[in-house]
């Protein structure tokens, strides 16, 4: 801790900063071998498809030709996907055959982008074509002039609040990210290690702190398209899985399995879980299930490449770890702006190496999340003990996170608004705990409507992917509480809610 013009400021331990401020190319020269890249990409490359090795082979070829990843959540409908394309200026897209449909209504009209299907031959450009240019030597692009300032991957995220938004992952970003996950003694991953990559790449968990560090590391790579419980711990089994990257539903679902016994886990070394905060309670039930020493956890978000906090050898419970190397906190009373002290409630602020360049073609967004001392503000209220441990204890922000997945309530209640039949409503999260939160709505009914709850639901259900759908139930109401300026006040739905749960206790 250190005081810096009047400011309480946490820092991490201070390491060498050079080797991320190479080109991420020449790192992924090292890992690609002879995958031709000499194809000009565009400005970007959009990949929506589940994870394969077709998919990690796309992000690593296109980062290394210097182009942009742009990978949309594959459950993304044809409008939002739309919205996406224009955004990110894709000139290809690379897709399978179970999401062409979606793919092709997306890009109906639009002739500057071309399809890419990993599968078999349909007549549109194949993956294998891409192959086929790779035999040989491969002359990569010399090094971009400045890394912190060439975009290596748009991943998107609501931030705080609001529609999601195309955050501008840099080259610097992500070899920082590789450069201070090493500086514990690297027990969080080995060369020798194996692991399960089940996380999606669309997810910066799952594209920059699974595949990209974990490739930085030597580890081998087993890839499932999807998860499911059976065929991951028969993976777990077959491969000798040494290292468990989990989200907080999959640690409730794996602590709950009737038949986890009947496998052979005992190769596991670390397991690590993210994306998601994870319970007191569950991670003590997940430890004795399994006869492991702990769970390390994290904690940060796709602006700052995930994480900014990490456990590592130590860990105390429920807390999220301590500063990561070359990384600054601050804890900041959302009402005066002071910055706080140890053991004390506000909101996170934090800055270093692994923070986003800013969002895409959003500048009025980037400068209500980064302050012009850098600061990204989180949104969530924590904080820190005397022996830099970090715990989160609220968020102020809106977002709603169900089974690691984003779910942004402005995006809902903007449907909801066209029902016909609904004058005025408010989405907040229900906390679940195997789901994280579930996404429930508030609704006003228009005088003289009859509409169910069931409707409401139907009515969302066939316009958002299944993450999205209202989960934690309708609640009809007289009206919405608001700010005199007309802003929804969600803290006193959330509140509410928490007495009604009490009550049941």
């Amino acid at each position: 801790m250190a005081a810096s013009g009047g400011e309480i400021i946490f820092r991490g331990k201070r390491i060498d900063s050079r080797p991320y401020e190479g080109p991420l190319w020449s790192f992924l020269k090292q890992k690609m071998e002879a995958f031709g890249t000499r194809t000009a990409l565009g400005t970007s490359l959009c990949i929506f498809a589940p994870n394969s090795v077709e998919n990690a082979l796309l992000v690593l070829a296109t980062q290394a030709a210097g182009a942009i990843v742009h990978a949309p959540n594959p459950a993304s409908l044809p409008g939002e996907l739309t919205r996406q394309l224009h955004l990110s200026d894709a000139s290809l897209i690379a897709t399978v055959p179970e999401l062409l449909d979606t793919v092709t209504q997306a890009t109906t009209g639009t002739s500057s982008v071309r399809i890419i299907v990993i599968g078999p031959r349909d007549g549109n450009l194949n993956f294998l074509d891409l192959l086929a240019l790779g035999s040989g030597d491969v002359t990569l692009p010399p090094p971009a002039a400045d890394p912190a300032k060439a975009i290596a991957s748009l991943l998107f995220s609501s931030g705080t609040t609001g529609i999601p938004k195309g955050v501008q992952i840099t080259q610097r970003n992500i070899m920082a990210c590789i450069h201070v996950l090493g500086a514990h003694d690297n027990e969080l991953l080995q060369e020798t290690d194996t692991v399960c990559s089940f996380v999606p790449f669309f997810h910066v968990y799952g594209q920059v702190f699974m595949l990209l560090v974990g490739l930085a590391y030597g580890c081998r790579h087993v890839i499932m398209s999807k998860f499911e419980m059976v065929p991951f711990l028969n993976i777990c089994q077959r491969y000798r899985v040494t290292v468990l990257s989990l989200v907080p539903p999959v640690v409730v679902g794996m602590a709950n399995f009737p038949g986890l016994a009947d496998y052979d886990l005992s190769s596991v070394r670390v397991v690590f879980s993210g994306a998601a905060p994870l319970g007191k309670e569950v991670e003590a039930q997940f430890i004795k299930k399994l006869n492991v020493p702990c769970i390390l956890q994290g904690y940060g978000m796709t602006e700052n490449m995930a994480t900014a906090f990490c456990t590592f050898k130590h860990t105390k419970p429920a807390s999220v770890g301590r500063i990561l190397p070359n990384t600054e906190i601050k804890i900041v009373d959302p009402e005066t702006g002071r910055s706080l002290g140890v053991d004390q409630t506000g909101e996170l602020y934090m800055r270093g190496p692994m923070t986003m360049m800013g969002y895409h073609k959003n500048p009025e967004a980037t400068r209500q999340t980064i302050d012009k001392d850098g600061w990204i503000h989180t949104g969530d209220m924590a904080r820190i003990d005397a022996d830099g441990y970090l715990y989160i204890v609220d968020r102020l922000k809106e977002l709603i996170k169900y089974k690691g997945e984003q779910v942004a309530p402005a995006v809902l209640e903007d449907l909801l608004m066209a029902h016909p039949e609904l004058s005025d409503v408010c989405v907040i999260g229900v906390p679940d705990t195997v789901a994280g939160e579930l996404p429930r709505a508030y609704v006003v009914r228009i005088p003289g409507s009859k509409v169910t709850e069931q409707e409401v639901k139907d009515f969302v259900a066939k316009q958002v992917p299944s993450y999205m759908q209202l989960r934690g139930g309708v609640e009809f109401r007289e009206n919405i509480p608001k700010s005199p300026s007309g802003k929804i006040l969600r803290r006193l739905l959330r509140d509410e809610l928490k007495q009604q749960q009490k009550s049941r206790l």
